[in-house]
């Protein structure tokens, strides 16, 4: 379902019942939307995340964005869980990013 009910946001982006999050430093003055695929790396003090590209394919920590960043530092992501295919963000197809993300944990699926 897509659309509002009193106050709540819905926008199928959840396709399953259980999910990992993990609060995340955002890389630089980036909006990022919920849903929007993000790559990261732990620098030690924790993970600090930018959107995907191309070149994250490989050897990169994925998550999807679980809040809006809206000029916030941290954001929460998803580690983990089954989404929606249509509702995930990304400027890249994500077909590229789905073997490294079925290894992390991310599934992907469609939901009518």
């Amino acid at each position: 379902m897509n659309g509002t009910m009193e106050g709540a946001r819905y926008e199928n982006l959840l396709a399953g019942a259980e999910y990992l999050t993990r609060n995340v430093r955002i890389s630089s003055e980036t909006t990022i939307e919920r849903g929007a695929l993000l790559a990261g790396t732990f620098d030690g003090t924790g993970t600090t995340v930018h959107l995907a590209t191309a070149a994250d394919t490989v050897g990169k920590e994925l998550f999807i964005a679980a809040t809006d960043s809206a000029s916030m530092e941290v954001i929460t992501a998803y580690e983990s869980g089954r989404f929606n295919r249509s509702a995930v963000k990304s400027a890249v197809p994500l077909s590229g990013f789905e073997l490294e993300m079925r290894r992390q944990g991310i599934r992907l699926t469609e939901v009518w």
